[in-house]
C-alpha cells in the first residue's frame, strides 16, 4: 500500500496542479476521480479547488470493492460507464485522474478478453475530452509498486518522492525552454545526435508540428487538441521523417520501453543499440528485455522498422520514473514504429519502442542544441 504522506505536501502538490497545470478559475466545475489508494490527494484537490471558488466533484473507486466485482460480476458487465457519468464529463472544465489499481500485477494476470472489456470506452473518453476541450491531468502514485520497481530497476521510495516533487515543480522555465525546443525542430531540416558511447545517427524533420507538454493545460493547449497531459510533465516531442535514418543509436543504461499488442504490458529494455540502414532499424541488440523486443518486433505489421519521433526532456525533479523516463531534463529518446498518435505517418500495427540516451549532443542543420545534455541557447 502506499505510505501516508503529510498534509503540507499533498496540498502544495494539489495547488500546483490546480493553479499552474490546469489554471483552473473561479466558477469552473471541476472532476476528480480517484481511486481508494489516492483518496487522501484527492481530499486534498477538492478542498484547494474550493478555496479557489471553483466546482469540484469527487468520485471514488474502491480497490477491494472493484476487485471483488471482476471475480463475481458477469463480464458482460465490466466496463460499463453510464450516462451519467458521461454527463459529469461533459459538463467539467477540467479533470484530474489518480490513476489506478495499485494491484498491478492482478490486472495484468487479467485474460485479455477481460482487459479489452474493462478498457472498452477509453477511446470515447479520449473523443470526448478532446471535443470538448476539458484539460484533463493524470498522476500514477496509485500504481507505484514493489512489482513494478523491481521490473523497471527503480527504486520505489525514490520513485514516489520523485512523483511528487516532479508535479509541483515550478513549469514556467519548462515552458520557456520546451518553446525554444519546438521551433528549433518546427523549422529545422535536420538533426544528428552524437555521444562519446559510439552514437552518431543522422535523422530528417518533416516540418511537422512539435508537442511540448510543460505541465500547463492553456488555451493555446486546447486549441491544439492537447488536452491531457500526465504528470509530472517536461518534454518537447516532434515526429521526424520517416524515410529517413542513417546510423547508430547507442541507448544509455534503463529507461527504454516498448509497447506491442503482443503483450499485456509494457517492455522494459536497456542497453539497446540500434543501426538505420536507408531509413530503416536493420540491426538491434539489448542488455535487457532484448529476447521480448525481438518477439514484438517480428509480429509487427508495416513501419515498425521506420525512425518515429525524438524528444528532449525538461523536468529537472525527475530521473527514475518508469514510462516516463524522457521527461528528465536533458535526456534525448528516438522512438521507432508507431507515431501517428503524435502526427507521423506510420500506423501499422500496435508497436512502438523507446529508446532514451543522457549526456548526448544534438544538432539542428549543424547548430547545438545539446550540448552534453545541456540545453544551448535558450533564451530567458
Amino acid at each position: 500500500m502506499l505510505p501516508e504522506y503529510p498534509e503540507s505536501t499533498r496540498r502544495a502538490f494539489a495547488r500546483n496542479v490546480l493553479r499552474n497545470s490546469l489554471l483552473l478559475r473561479r466558477g469552473e466545475n471541476l472532476l476528480v476521480e480517484t481511486w481508494s489508494g489516492t483518496l487522501p490527494w484527492a481530499e486534498s484537490l477538492v478542498l484547494e479547488a474550493r478555496i479557489l471558488g471553483a466546482r469540484p466533484v469527487l468520485v471514488v473507486e474502491d480497490e477491494a470493492t472493484y476487485w471483488k466485482s471482476v471475480e463475481e460480476a458477469p463480464a458482460s458487465n465490466l466496463g460499463q460507464t453510464g450516462t451519467h457519468e458521461w454527463a459529469a464529463l461533459r459538463a467539467s472544465d477540467a479533470h484530474v485522474y489518480l490513476w489506478g489499481p495499485y494491484d498491478t500485477t492482478r490486472e495484468e494476470a487479467l485474460p485479455s478478453s477481460i482487459r479489452n472489456r474493462i478498457m472498452a470506452n477509453d477511446h470515447e473518453w479520449f473523443r470526448l475530452v478532446q471535443r470538448s476541450g476539458i484539460r484533463s491531468i493524470r498522476w500514477d502514485l496509485g500504481r507505484s509498486n514493489e512489482v513494478w520497481a523491481h521490473r523497471y530497476g527503480v527504486d520505489l521510495a525514490k520513485w514516489r518522492s520523485e512523483l511528487i516533487e516532479g508535479s509541483t515543480v515550478d513549469p514556467r522555465p519548462m515552458r520557456r525552454d520546451g518553446r525554444y525546443l519546438a521551433e528549433k525542430f518546427r523549422k529545422g531540416r535536420s538533426v544528428r545526435i552524437t555521444h562519446k558511447n559510439g552514437t552518431d545517427l543522422t535523422l530528417r524533420l518533416a516540418g511537422r508540428r512539435p508537442r511540448v507538454d510543460d505541465g500547463v493545460l492553456d488555451r493555446e493547449d486546447v486549441r491544439a487538441g492537447n488536452v491531457v497531459q500526465v504528470i509530472p510533465s517536461g518534454v518537447t516531442v516532434v515526429t521526424i521523417d520517416e524515410r529517413f535514418a542513417e546510423g547508430t543509436f547507442i541507448g544509455e543504461g534503463a529507461g527504454g520501453v516498448a509497447f506491442s499488442s503482443e503483450f499485456p504490458s509494457q517492455i522494459p529494455l536497456s542497453g539497446g543499440s540500434w543501426t538505420f540502414r536507408n531509413g530503416k532499424l536493420t540491426e538491434y541488440s539489448y542488455e535487457r528485455g532484448g529476447t521480448e523486443f525481438r518477439r514484438a518486433f517480428k509480429a509487427a505489421g508495416p513501419g515498425k522498422d521506420r525512425p518515429g519521433l525524438i524528444s528532449v526532456g525538461l523536468n529537472p525533479s525527475t530521473t527514475s520514473i518508469p514510462l516516463l523516463f524522457d521527461q528528465e531534463r536533458g535526456v534525448l529518446s528516438l522512438a521507432v514504429g508507431r507515431n501517428s498518435e503524435m502526427g507521423g505517418h506510420t500506423r501499422g500495427s500496435r508497436f512502438v519502442a523507446y529508446s532514451p540516451i543522457r549526456q548526448a549532443d544534438l544538432t539542428v542543420d549543424g547548430a547545438p542544441v545539446l550540448r552534453n545534455g545541456e540545453l544551448v541557447g535558450a533564451r530567458d
